[in-house]
């Protein structure tokens, strides 16, 4: 179980850090890279930035390669 943890903890890191890259390089084409939590249809618009999805991502990663280690 605990390879597995550090296996996915590690998948989760790199899946994070591409998003925080992407969207690193889409800020300097001049693009606004974000994710809509709302509701179109009803103009509700909750925009999430890549880049928090990529944070998120990265500690979940993060979090599993630590508890990968105590197992």
């Amino acid at each position: 179980m605990g390879r597995l943890l550090i296996w996915l903890g590690g998948i989760f890191l790199v899946g994070g850090l591409l998003l925080i890259a992407a969207n690193v390089v889409m800020h300097f084409m001049g693009l606004s890279a974000s994710y809509n939590l709302g509701d179109p249809s009803r103009f509700e618009f909750i925009l999430i930035s890549v880049w928090h999805i990529g944070i998120a991502v990265v500690c979940i990663g993060a979090l599993a390669i630590l508890a990968g280690r105590r197992l």
